[in-house]
């Protein structure tokens, strides 16, 4: 935050700090040792943003089984976590700093987001919950916490609106990625934590009809599956089709793999014209059965990265803008390339040139080195068939072309950029 915004932040928060003795009084909370019967999640921004709030979803899940927990969600993404058994109920909403990405259109007074916000806010504000929770650490978040009328409100001040708070949070340095700054929270209440609950549910109606998918384009059950993402929905974090397809070619020449080239339904992205380069355009769900049958992903910092995390399937991610310790995949396979030398990181997507140069420097030799390099630790993972172990010879000939990796580092990597 720069200091010309956090000055923003503080006299927003002293001006809305003035009116709150008009506001109607909120009503303390009775027994703050006895379970919530209903808890509120705020959490209405993107795809990545959603898959990251996953094992916290889960944690408050297992340790709450009987609270009735709601989750304050983006319209257009209420439907992800449908058959997850995570949450009750989704409660839609538009909030217009969420919703664009030019300054003007966020925070344009003559929105009429400004009034279906309003609704949802009185909406919510009559339902009474006992808790609410939010890890945005954005005075926004925590002003709409405390017009909920959420009895107790547990989040982070840091960013503005500690005020609003009846729990403010110390965030914990040492864990800046945004899944433990969410489950931090629940810690912070004194509840047990579970690392191991990150994943995500399929039906088996949707593997069925990805299995028949992947036969209708004639590859057979035992390929070895490389999925290729080159999407992302703000244009700074995309590295360039061009260059993901560069490295789809050498993949296929130097393997007997397939790749996948994924894209949205609507895109202007096109697959390369290759033998075993696969053009694959589906609805999300569909999507997300299909991506779950690959043994690897390469793609931008955007929100199929972390739809792989949660299918445990190993990711190489190309990172420009945002910072890999705070936003970047976790998997114990997971390898970001990234230029660590652009001290302008991060920038909140505002590039400050006329181009991201830190996407751009960064070439094809270093992420195929990336991608190579999480092969061969994938043809050393023994599986075990019949009680007999066995290691798969697919990758023979990537194994004995690899070469030293620069500029690459794993999710827990010691260099910062």
């Amino acid at each position: 935050m720069t200091p010309r915004k956090w000055r923003l932040v503080c006299v927003f928060e002293a001006l809305v700090r003035f009116l709150k003795p008009l506001m109607p009084p909120l009503p303390p909370v009775d027994n703050p040792t006895e379970p919530p019967k209903s808890i509120l999640v705020v959490e209405y921004w993107n795809l990545g943003d959603l898959a990251i709030l996953v094992p916290f979803l889960r944690n408050l899940r297992q340790n709450l089984p009987r609270a009735r927990i709601s989750l304050l969600v983006s319209a257009d993404l209420a439907h992800f976590l449908h058959g997850q058994r995570l949450v009750d109920e989704f409660i839609s909403v538009r909030v217009p700093w969420a919703r664009h990405f030019n300054r003007w259109r966020k925070y344009n007074p003559f929105s009429l987001g400004w009034i279906s916000l309003a609704r949802t806010i009185l909406a919510l504000r009559k339902r009474r919950f006992d808790w609410a929770f939010s890890a945005r650490m954005d005075v926004r978040d925590n002003l709409i916490l405390w017009l909920s009328g959420a009895r107790r409100r547990i989040g982070y001040g840091i960013g503005g609106g500690g005020s609003f708070l009846t729990d403010r949070i110390t965030p914990d340095l040492s864990r800046p990625h945004r899944a433990d700054i969410w489950v931090h929270l629940l810690e912070a209440t004194g509840e047990p934590l579970d690392p191991s609950l990150d994943s995500f549910l399929h039906t088996h109606a949707e593997m069925a009809t990805a299995r028949s998918y992947l036969s209708g384009l004639g590859i057979a059950p035992d390929v070895f599956l490389i999925g290729v993402h080159p999407g992302a929905r703000i244009a700074t974090r995309r590295w360039g089709d061009e260059r993901f397809a560069e490295v789809a070619r050498r993949l296929l020449e130097e393997t007997d793999a397939h790749v996948l080239w994924f894209s949205e339904p609507g895109t202007l992205s096109q697959a390369p014209q290759l033998k075993r380069c696969h053009a694959v355009s589906l609805s999300f769900r569909s999507f997300l059965a299909v991506l779950s049958n690959c043994r690897l992903l390469v793609c931008n910092d955007s929100g199929p990265m972390h739809l792989a995390n949660l299918l445990e399937i190993p990711v190489v991610a190309v990172f420009g803008p945002q910072r890999p310790e705070w936003f970047g995949p976790r998997g114990p396979h997971d390898r970001v390339v990234i230029r660590p030398e652009f001290s302008c990181r991060p920038c909140s997507d505002y590039c400050i040139f006329d181009q991201p140069y830190c996407l751009r420097a960064i070439s094809t030799d270093e992420v195929y080195s990336a991608v190579e390099n999480v092969l061969q630790q994938l043809t050393n993972v023994r599986d075990r068939r019949g009680g007999v172990a066995y290691e798969s010879d697919i990758w023979t000939s990537v194994a004995s072309s690899l070469r030293s990796t620069t500029f690459l580092r794993n999710h827990s990597g010691s260099q910062r950029g």
